[in-house]
């Protein structure tokens, strides 16, 4: 399978102390959550997956009445009270290569630092296609609505990422004044790993 995502804005920074890249990464996650849900209601898939029940709760014992295939998937990858929907898992067996094309105001390049390591941005990226850990990484900015639930997400952890290519260019809006504005088109490609394993995970 392969589709899309796209992120614009100004959360993706390489400095800060870390509780702010943790709420930058958590703004991304929310942003990116409707593209994600979108992306289950209208793939022929993923739509059938959607409409599913299963009578097997996380630990195995019979649910009474058999429980959507939806819910039986974020109960298994709740978080702080949220239920999470990860596309990819280790149960499931899916990985996926991303292509990252980032456009930003300042000259194409500089994906790497002085030090060879990759752009900080990237990194708060890919922390971001995850889901949490833990309620720590899951702080929103004041005023911000409470988190969806469930909230879709790309990955169950990172490393579920088999390959990473990552483009830099420059971002042509003609109001783009901000050296922390960013957009980001995301290609992921879906692979099956394991497709041997639990009759009611994800299998593409």
């Amino acid at each position: 399978m392969e589709f899309h995502l796209v992120y614009a804005g100004d959360s993706l920074k390489s400095a800060g102390n870390s509780n702010r890249r943790t709420l930058e990464k958590h703004a991304i996650r929310r942003h990116l959550h409707e593209q994600i849900k979108r992306l289950w209601e209208t793939h022929p898939v993923l739509k059938t997956y959607a409409a599913k029940t299963v009578e097997i709760g996380g630990n195995g014992e019979r649910l009474a009445p058999p429980k959507p295939f939806l819910d039986y998937l974020a109960h298994g990858y709740s978080r702080a009270g949220v239920g999470f929907i990860p596309l990819m898992t280790e149960a499931n067996g899916l990985v996926c290569q991303l292509d990252i094309l980032m456009l930003r105001p300042e000259g194409p390049g500089q994906i790497m630092d002085s030090a060879g390591d990759i752009d900080n941005r990237i990194k708060t990226l890919i922390d971001a296609l995850r889901m949490p850990d833990n309620a720590s990484e899951m702080r929103n900015k004041e005023g911000d609505d409470p988190d969806p639930n469930p909230m879709y997400c790309l990955l169950q952890d990172d490393k579920l990422i088999t390959r990473l290519s990552v483009t830099a260019d420059r971002l042509l809006f003609p109001d783009s004044e901000s050296k922390r504005e960013v957009m980001l088109i995301i290609k992921v490609q879906t692979a099956q790993i394991d497709p041997f394993g639990s009759p009611w995970e994800l299998h593409l």
